[in-house]
């Protein structure tokens, strides 16, 4: 059972409470014992055998991170063996607490997501950081509701000694969302695109692409196999969207987007609607002539009438022929969705009604 070190004090912060912990480190509120009113999230590392200078260096460039969408690194250091970590404290929790597995979030509340978190990585990129590991855990929620990239330099800080727990970090990340070449201990830029990448499939269509086995299991099917298809997961997601978001789960780095902020852009575009005026789909299904057409209630079908009776269910975003009805012997007069979507009532020139 781990220890709770609630009421001690590390460097200037006193333990208040535990906020959580796992394998690699314990997180808690810490206040400061000069300022009462300044409190911090203090990191205690599971870690013996620390090398210090290998420690503090890593630390440092960590802390030389200062970015709006960036945790704060404020201090660190090693007392009586075990480093700790002193960081802003983000009182929201994290994105996977707001957003718990399996939710379905609409493009108008990730393209904002992504855009924050594609500048706080295009900026550590540029100092030639890679996180390793993105995902909704390690993006908080600041005071103000702005989301903060957390962890930045943990997956190297857990190098920097040794541990006798199941860490997670053994090859720095988290096997859900790394990237092909994490599995084989080649991290790049590339890599916090593509995990980013998998957070936005995951949000879409409420499912991660893969799921199944450990972790060889997991690192063979991001090498090896293809990503479920979003619009067999989400139907009505355009194609323009799909595409921006299978380009950046490419298998090879070089096949992604050139950099993250490419990837948040690309992904602002596809989500935009066209102008006004703009030709979505041509519908070609009825030969001897289209009678109607009516939107479900959600836009996401369309139904059409023939004249010789025939009425048709397509899918509004691919073309796509869903269901076909030739019951009616006469050209098709109205159609007609319940409210809730889920039935259609039509007529037909030859007098009768149908549901």
């Amino acid at each position: 059972m781990m220890i709770d070190l609630s009421g001690q004090q590390f460097g200037r912060y006193r333990l208040i409470k535990r906020l959580g912990f796992g394998g690699f480190a314990s997180v808690y509120l810490g206040q400061h014992v000069l300022i009462t009113s300044q409190q911090a999230a203090v990191k205690i590392l599971h870690m013996s055998d620390v090398n210090a200078q290998h420690f503090m260096q890593e630390a440092n460039t960590t802390a030389s991170l200062a970015h709006p969408h960036i945790v704060r690194l404020l201090d660190f250091d090693i007392q009586q063996g075990t480093p700790y970590l002193v960081l802003d404290y983000a009182p929201n929790g994290s994105l996977l607490h707001r957003h718990p597995k399996g939710e379905r979030l609409p493009l108008a509340t990730i393209v904002p997501y992504v855009k924050d978190i594609a500048t706080a990585l295009h900026y550590a990129h540029e100092k030639k950081i890679i996180h390793r590991d993105v995902k909704p855990e390690n993006i908080l929620v600041g005071r103000h509701g702005e989301v903060l990239l957390s962890d930045f330099g943990i997956a190297l800080l857990s190098q920097t000694g040794r541990t006798s727990l199941e860490t997670g970090y053994g090859e720095a990340g988290t096997s859900y969302y790394m990237a092909p070449e994490m599995f084989r201990g080649k991290p790049e830029k590339a890599s916090d695109q593509y995990s980013l990448a998998v957070m936005v499939y995951e949000w879409l269509c409420g499912e991660l692409p893969f799921t199944e086995g450990n972790k060889i299991q997991l690192g063979y099917q991001h090498n090896y196999e293809p990503v479920p298809p979003l619009k067999e997961k989400l139907l009505g997601l355009s194609e323009r969207v799909e595409h921006v978001v299978m380009k950046a789960l490419s298998k090879q780095p070089q096949e992604r987007y050139a950099s993250v902020m490419q990837f948040a852009e690309a992904l602002e575009e596809a989500s935009k609607a066209p102008p006004i005026g703009t030709r979505l789909l041509i519908y070609r299904g009825h030969g001897t002539g289209y009678a109607i057409g009516v939107w479900s209630p959600d836009g996401k079908l369309f139904a059409t009438g023939g004249d010789t009776g025939i009425i048709q269910i397509w899918d509004a975003t691919t073309n796509r022929l869903l269901w076909a009805n030739e019951d009616f012997s006469g050209r098709v007069n109205t159609l007609g969705w319940s409210p809730d979507g889920t039935r259609i009532a039509s007529s037909s020139g030859d007098e009768t009604v149908q549901v």
